[in-house]
């Protein structure tokens, strides 16, 4: 068995100086730690005191409901630090701008014309339109900027960073046809109308004379019951309840701090705006869901 050598590590955790941007997952407990104290374990009960004492809008929650978000923040947390690579993209950059991002996305939040949701958008006033065509502006030149800077690393690392946008397209695209299958018993429907159309297309079996004419007789005497009727079971939709989407704005920031990992001090900043957002988002609602009943 080979022993290892005397600077070697034994539990083969991710060392931060040695992980390279193209790393596509890292880990290191300490790095960890630090991680989750700065984005979720004490911005946590900071955001909740501080919109309590300016009667900010938030979730009532319950204490268990509390404790339900910090275990799924230490969950997604966990996702994002690993395959996000903080070990390595974890800065003091991204902290200093984690603050003032976190507080003011909160008082944005709070302008009269800016308490809607993307559901309503057709609804929205012209201020709601001017703040988020500003934001998509934002993130489409961040998004510029870390795609050129993808560009610079070695190969496939590129192809592999803006691949990775199907995985959200790929979950929007099912969470679609569920509502679709829900709603409509599409899936279903599709199923049962090619079970149909296969039973009619068959061709009957040749019979000799004295067989039709003894069905002929049987049939007379009893409630006639065509094949198709006796093979194909009714058609029947399970669902009870409505399914409706609601993309809310801490899944479009989580998403995107996956792709601020850089150590560039651009995307550093970047990676504290949409944390920040993330968990603004987290503390006042709570992990509400992508798919509602």
């Amino acid at each position: 068995m080979p022993v290892p050598g005397a600077y070697e590590p034994e539990l083969e955790f991710s060392d931060p100086s040695a992980v390279r941007e193209t790393a596509l997952f890292s880990f290191n407990p300490l790095v960890w730690l630090y991680f989750m104290l700065s984005f979720l374990i004490v911005p946590y009960p900071i955001y909740q005191i501080v919109a309590k004492r300016y009667n900010w809008e938030t979730n009532n929650k319950t204490l268990a409901r509390h404790w339900s978000d910090v275990m799924l923040g230490l969950s997604y947390g966990t996702i994002l630090f690993v395959f996000g690579n903080y070990t390595r993209a974890y800065s003091w950059i991204t902290v200093v701008a984690f603050y003032p991002s976190l507080f003011g996305y909160a008082l944005i939040a709070e302008l009269p014309f800016t308490k809607t949701s993307l559901p309503n958008i057709k609804n929205w006033p012209f201020g709601m339109w001017a703040v988020f065509l500003t934001a998509v502006a934002i993130i489409l030149a961040f998004a510029a900027f870390h795609i050129y800077w993808a560009a610079t690393l070695a190969l496939p690392f590129v192809i592999y960073y803006v691949c990775s946008l199907l995985i959200p397209i790929f979950l929007m695209v099912v969470s679609l046809t569920l509502i679709k299958e829900n709603n409509e018993n599409y899936i279903r429907t599709k199923i049962h109308n090619f079970r149909v159309s296969r039973l009619a297309s068959k061709k009957p079996s040749k019979k000799n004379d004295e067989e039709q004419q003894q069905e002929a007789e049987e049939s007379s005497s009893v409630a006639p019951v065509t094949q198709q009727e006796s093979a194909v079971p009714e058609l029947h939709n399970p669902y009870t309840r409505k399914l409706s989407l609601h993309l809310h704005h801490w899944q479009i920031f989580y998403m995107l701090a996956f792709f601020t990992r850089f150590t560039h001090p651009v995307s550093q900043v970047g990676s504290g705006i949409v944390l920040a957002c993330y968990m603004e988002g987290i503390c006042a609602y709570g992990y509400d869901q992508l798919l509602n009943d």
